[in-house]
């Protein structure tokens, strides 16, 4: 009996979660968010800022629609119809063993604070995504003009656009 070997899973693409990596607005605005919620009793780290496209590869390997252990997740194959390419959306979650199963008092808190300062909180959206929150002078996606925009000029080009310089 011959035996094969099952196929090696993809090597993980590291997540970029430095704030530096941000438009400067929302490098200020994820500041104040992070102190808020150790002022209101919560530890919270950034988890993901820009996405690079090798990133979102590799997530859109695991299908469009997957259950990742945090919840239903669906990825879109393009990183550009997603802000995370733009240094325009963040990933904040709690800052233990289990970050992406906060309480929901962590979640609301999180929403109140990003948009208290300026940012879209995604546990508003009909697909809930609590830990997610974009620079709220965009639409809910990029749109063609912005990837056009992103690809010919960069995406500073596209920061300028909405007003997170």
């Amino acid at each position: 009996v011959a035996v094969v070997p099952l196929p090696k899973p993809p090597a993980e693409v590291p997540v970029q979660g430095s704030i530096a990596l941000l438009a400067p607005k929302m490098q200020v605005a994820v500041t104040h968010i992070l102190t808020g919620m150790m002022e209101e009793g919560f530890k919270a780290k950034v988890f993901e800022t820009l996405r690079t496209p090798e990133r979102q590869s590799f997530l859109y390997g695991f299908g469009r629609t997957y259950d990742d252990g945090r919840g239903t997740v669906t990825k879109v194959q393009d990183v550009w119809k997603g802000w995370h390419a733009y240094g325009l959306a963040v990933d904040i979650v709690e800052h233990d063993a289990t970050p992406w199963n906060a309480p929901q008092a962590f979640w609301q808190t999180l929403g109140k604070l990003a948009e208290k300062h300026g940012l879209t909180w995604g546990g508003r959206w009909k697909f809930l995504d609590l830990p997610h929150s974009q620079w709220a002078g965009c639409p809910t996606s990029p749109t063609a003009l912005d990837v056009a925009l992103a690809r010919e000029q960069g995406i500073q080009a596209v920061q300028k656009k909405y007003n997170a310089l």
